[in-house]
């Protein structure tokens, strides 16, 4: 699928992942998500359903979540995360796609991941985002999302993992949770993790914010 926002202001963050994807893989391939991906799993409504990994880099999460015996494939737009992703994980379906623009049918999947994406995103970008999130979740389907905590927005560089500049939209537990509930979420809870405490001498002194929300039972849309 192509992106139809051409030129806007995630252009620059994509070429920043494309530029050295290895070097994201190198910095977080350890951070496994294993206590949020358990209270994810808890969350569906079908233990063996089909799910999205948004924003889905090389393929990590993916793969945590298909070794669970869920049907996960993923989606990123970064077209040299999407070719690493596919080369680590052949046997997983992985596809160039916009996270505003998911092309699926209406309730599809059981769940969506999305881990470190939405940060990249304006509001009003995130707003899209989370209503298409909603449109291809069945009743009742459970979402996953973390953010940065923090306050307004900016592009910066983070030599953590790349040395190009990529724009971050930072969060509070608060704002998550309207985020959430003006797409029509039901949150579950906005939990909070720090990132050098969690993984040691080399991590970041920053707070993410782990957003866990399902979708009504009911009509889908």
């Amino acid at each position: 699928m192509h992106d139809d926002h051409p030129g806007d202001y995630l252009d620059a963050t994509v070429r920043a992942y494309d530029l050295d994807p290895a070097r994201y893989e190198r910095a977080t391939a350890a951070m496994l998500p294993t206590t949020e991906i358990d209270a994810f799993v808890r969350l569906l409504p079908d233990p063996a359903g089909r799910v999205l990994d948004v924003g889905c880099a090389f393929g990590r999460d993916t793969a945590l979540l298909a070794d669970r015996g869920l049907r996960a494939q993923g989606v990123d737009l970064s077209p040299a995360f999407v070719a690493r992703a596919a080369e680590r994980r052949p046997d997983l379906s992985f596809r160039v796609m916009d996270a505003r623009q998911l092309d699926f049918p209406d309730g599809h999947f059981s769940g969506i991941w999305c881990q470190a994406v939405l940060l990249h995103l304006k509001d009003h970008d995130i707003r899209t985002a989370l209503a298409g999130f909603r449109r291809v979740l069945a009743p009742g389907g459970a979402l996953f999302a973390s953010f940065k905590e923090g306050e307004g927005e900016e592009e910066v560089v983070e030599p953590f993992s790349s040395d190009a500049s990529r724009f971050y939209r930072y969060q509070s537990v608060a704002r998550v949770t309207d985020l959430l509930t003006a797409a029509g979420f039901r949150p579950a809870a906005v939990d909070r993790s720090h990132e050098s405490e969690r993984y040691g001498p080399g991590h970041r002194d920053l707070t993410w914010l782990h957003a866990f929300a399902t979708a009504p039972a009911g009509a889908v849309g």
